[in-house]
């Protein structure tokens, strides 16, 4: 882990801005897509199909991700702006010296690098340990979730919608094809 806070806090609005618009292409045609579906399985379900349970409540799951997904991007986006305005309006800070000739910020970022390297080795949640490692190491080398509040969200829910959100409009589809077949 050699990318320290300056950079964490240089990478991350670049990655945002260059996944926004992709991003909410995604959330728009996956969310019209799973809608459909949605209201035609509602629709075969009044109709008396009994058979399209199982799309209807996928249908449902596959919308709630994509909801998640667009709040916390939407979220994502806010914070990284602010972090950019923040930045823009701060002065660059003067250095410290100690008496022995070191630097107060060196001493701050070997301890960070430190903290960071530990929390990234630190295997212990049950669900995405190794995603929750990378962004406890990540909060340890910015310094907190004061200095990075684009962190503070679960970054395991944030996949996980992701991933319903990608995979929302090819299912959203086959589950459509199925559905007229059951109809």
């Amino acid at each position: 882990m050699s990318a320290l806070p300056g950079s964490l806090s240089l990478f991350l609005p670049l990655l945002v801005k260059l996944l926004r618009g992709p991003g909410k292409a995604i959330v728009l045609v996956n969310g019209l897509l799973t809608a459909l579906l949605l209201w035609l399985t509602i629709d075969s379900v009044r109709d008396g199909n009994a058979g399209v349970w199982v799309p209807l409540v996928m249908a449902a799951v596959l919308l709630l991700g994509i909801v998640v997904f667009a709040i916390r991007g939407s979220r994502l986006a806010k914070h990284v702006d602010d972090l950019e305005k923040l930045q823009t309006q701060t002065q660059p800070s003067q250095e410290i010296i100690t008496q022995d000739g070191r630097s107060v910020q060196e001493e701050e970022m070997k301890q960070r690098f430190h903290d960071a390297s530990y929390e990234a080795n630190q295997l212990n949640a049950r669900f995405m340990p190794r995603v929750n490692a990378a962004q406890r190491a990540a909060i340890a080398a910015a310094g907190g979730t004061v200095q990075a509040p684009y962190l503070k969200a679960d970054l395991r829910i944030t996949l996980v919608a992701g991933m319903l959100t990608v995979a929302a409009g090819p299912l959203s589809i086959i589950l459509m094809i199925f559905t007229a077949a059951m109809s």
